[in-house]
């Protein structure tokens, strides 16, 4: 018999080598009664978020801001632990054994999980949904959620990048109904951190089968196995999440329940909506936050663990004075992080991409401010006082003030023009991976989290998930337009990163060959060395620019007890909350 660890022991262990080394009120036609359960009264929860146009988990696009809405209404394996967020808990998976190489994954499914239905959960729905998720063409023409660099998975890139159709070569199997085993490529001790993301949420197969397109966002027909099922979803206005009386935890949930608004008039719009008290949490309010901690409710502001990095990402044009990496640096050094929290706060300075809160943070030094330097370097590429560069646009979904701050110091310090290129978020998401003409060059405002060093280094390995032209992937404009092209005429993804490979500006290069060494080391000391010397390229290649770090903010009605906020995508958990009053 293969030996094996249990849950518990492996996740200490392999953790700690890694730390070592307007009015939400709009009526669902549901009248209460989808999956409704007298028993679970704890009151109408009132929830403000960005707009989105989709549910399914297996579109990257949806990494934002559905995951609140997801983690509500489905239950992966297992779930992230809102109190110790370096482990995970028991979800459809009761338990659970991993092999003594580290490879092999093997759950046991509760024979209590129940889709909303009635329908058992198995572990044939789980594969099912691997195998949709991991099948070309499933996000349509956004980029698919399952990223290889974190998950390695064996054969999951092969066949998501449609190299074989053949499903057996992929490391997802059903043994049984309640067996579930999944193969890993090398050890991966953030596996079942990742494994509670989204991605991994399971639809139900028989309602997608039967239904198709997005007809399964119909509440007439939806079936779900998480806490909650979907009373109302509609595009531009908001959705209702009613009690699931067949989740096998309903117990654990109390609120009877959950509307959720859609706002894209950012935090003014929250603000106003909470401060009339027509919701009871704002969405994540990062655009104005001054606005709010001045306000008569800045008190009941609230903030997640601090691992996210509002960052600036270099984008690809045809103008090539940004692929400079002294230019890059000098913009880098012209920002005074200090001054730029004042105006960002709760947000603290950011001077490198792994907050001083990641375990092992502390060992990277980042960028500091230094004017002089920033000039000296502005000069030796060419651009004395900032002549001869081209005006910089920095694209964003908001209005965000740590972005018009950095765009004033790079006036004010370097000499630069700065257009700030506000847009809706579809149109954002699609402007920040093009080849732009000449007249537009520039950088993507984002906010992303980083957990471990080792989640950083698997994050900038370049997968059929993370490949493109940005970033720390910028490459010529010749040489962007053949990655661009290869990717329309659906080339095999390692053609793809071959090119990229052979074309990166060295210090990318550097920064993402150290870490696919570091991924490679098993002895934990060795492997902590090599991931923050990893750590420290990325910095000095200034594919991306950190600005402030901070966490998801949100302000909370004093009302809401027992709610949980945490440092991943989904933001916070509704397990004990109730509603007072």
């Amino acid at each position: 018999m293969t030996p094996t660890i249990k849950r518990r022991t492996f996740l200490a262990a392999t953790l700690a080598a890694a730390t070592g080394a307007s009015a939400c009120g709009f009526s669902d036609n549901s009248d209460g009664e989808i999956g409704g359960n007298g028993d679970q009264e704890g009151g109408t929860l009132r929830l403000s978020m960005v707009p989105i146009s989709t549910l399914d988990p297996a579109i990257a696009g949806n990494a934002s801001n559905g995951q609140i809405i997801m983690t509500g209404l489905w239950e992966g394996l297992v779930v992230h632990d809102p109190v110790d967020h370096y482990q995970v808990l028991p979800g459809v998976a009761a338990e659970w054994e991993i092999s003594d190489d580290l490879l092999t994954f093997t759950f046991h499914l509760r024979r209590n999980a129940k889709w909303s239905n009635g329908d058992p959960v198995t572990a044939h729905d789980f594969e099912w949904n691997w195998k949709r998720l991991l099948t070309p063409g499933t996000s349509g023409e956004q980029a698919p959620s399952y990223n290889h660099s974190v998950m390695r998975v064996v054969g999951a890139e092969s066949y998501l990048g449609g190299e074989t159709d053949d499903f057996s070569t992929v490391g997802v199997k059903a043994h049984d109904d309640t067996t579930l085993e999944i193969t890993l490529e090398a050890p991966n001790e953030n596996f079942l951190i990742e494994l509670a993301n989204f991605q991994c949420l399971p639809l139900h197969p028989a309602t997608m089968e039967e239904v198709g397109g997005q007809g399964w966002l119909d509440p007439d027909v939806w079936v779900s196995n998480g806490a909650y099922v979907l009373g109302d979803f509609r595009i531009n206005q908001g959705a209702v999440l009613l009690p699931n009386d067949q989740y096998w935890d309903k117990d654990s949930y109390h609120l009877s329940r959950w509307e959720i608004l859609f706002n894209d008039g950012g935090t003014t719009a929250d603000l106003l909506s909470y401060e009339n008290d027509d919701i009871d949490i704002t969405g994540r309010i990062e655009d104005d936050l001054e606005a709010v901690t001045t306000s008569d409710v800045g008190d009941e502001l609230v903030t997640s663990p601090m691992n996210q990095i509002r960052q600036l990402v270099v984008m690809n044009s045809r103008d090539t004075r940004l692929n400079d990496v002294r230019v890059r640096k000098a913009l880098a050094l012209a920002i005074d992080r200090e001054a730029v929290a004042e105006v960002g706060r709760p947000g603290e300075p950011g001077t490198s991409m792994i907050p001083d809160s990641v375990p092992g943070g502390e060992q990277v030094p980042g960028v500091e401010y230094d004017v002089d330097a920033a000039r000296s370097l502005l000069a030796d590429a060419g651009y004395p006082d900032g002549d001869g560069m081209p005006t910089i646009t920095v694209l964003d979904y908001q209005s965000s003030p740590w972005v018009e701050a950095t765009a004033q110091m790079w006036r004010d310090n370097l000499g630069i023009d700065v257009t700030i290129d506000n847009v809706e978020r579809g149109l954002y998401m699609e402007k920040r991976h093009e080849l732009h003409p000449e007249g537009y060059s520039g950088f993507y405002a984002i906010n992303v989290s980083v957990s471990s060093l080792q989640i950083a280094a698997q994050r900038i390995v370049p997968s059929a998930a993370t490949a493109g032209i940005v970033g720390l992937n910028l490459v010529p404009p010749d040489v962007a337009q053949e990655v661009l092209n290869a990717e329309a005429a659906g080339a095999p993804v390692q053609q793809i990163l071959d090119v990229l490979d052979a074309n990166r500006y060295p210090a990318a290069q550097r920064a993402i060959e150290l870490a696919r060494e570091a991924l490679a080391l098993t002895d934990p000391q060795a492997k902590e060395a090599k991931l923050v010397e990893c750590a420290i390229a990325r910095d000095e290649a200034f594919g991306e620019i950190p600005v402030l770090w901070g966490g998801y903010n949100l302000l909370v009605k004093p009302r809401v007890k027992n709610l949980e906020l945490w440092p991943f995508g989904s933001v916070l958990s509704t397990k004990g909350v109730t509603i007072e009053g």
